[in-house]
């Protein structure tokens, strides 16, 4: 086996590991991105819950 062979060897190695923890925390922030989101859509749609119940106890009062 040459040196040049297994110089090639390790740089393909180092730039597989290197993708996969590029890739783990690529996945963490999407991941971590999705559920903020998740979150804020559900405080939303509570809001917009809380405002209808608001408006029908105003329509039911008149």
């Amino acid at each position: 086996m040459g040196d040049s062979f297994r110089a090639e060897l390790y740089f393909i190695g180092a730039m597989m590991i290197f993708m996969l923890i590029f890739a783990g925390f690529t996945i963490y922030f999407f991941i971590k991105t999705y559920k903020k989101e998740m979150r804020e859509k559900e405080a939303r749609e509570q809001q917009k819950l809380a405002e209808k119940v608001e408006a029908g106890k105003q329509t039911v009062e008149n």
